[in-house]
């Protein structure tokens, strides 16, 4: 903390103020709540939407954008598409449902998991 600042807050704390919080001031508002819900719907609408059509569209300060995506709604991106960071029950529960399909499991049986071969970049 610069010497200054803690001169200002003493020549407050020495008089009669005694609160830590932040008094109401002039200037932009915060729209950082309006913004959420609408960009969380458009993201929804469309899962290939870019950043910068985002910004396009809302026009908030540079970076607003991708806090809220990727902070506030857990979105990432995959394949160019925004996908939840986090599955819910729901969707694990469809991804155990198509896995087999996927696999070909059904076709194949075990035999079909014994032939396949994993292994790191070693």
């Amino acid at each position: 903390m610069t010497v200054q600042r803690v001169r200002k807050w003493y020549g407050e704390f020495s008089g009669c103020h005694v609160s830590v919080t932040d008094e109401q001031r002039s200037g932009r508002s915060s729209t950082l709540a309006d913004l959420v819900p609408a960009i969380e719907e458009t993201v929804h609408a469309n899962h290939r939407v870019l950043l910068k059509e985002l910004e396009e569209q809302f026009n908030p300060l540079h970076g607003t954008i991708w806090d809220i995506v990727h902070e506030h709604l857990g979105y990432r991106k995959v394949c160019s598409r925004w996908v939840p960071r986090q599955l819910t029950e729901d969707r694990k529960k469809n991804r155990m449902v198509a896995s087999p399909t996927h696999l070909r499991f059904n076709d194949h049986g075990e035999d079909f998991l014994e032939q396949i071969i994993t292994g790191d970049e070693t």
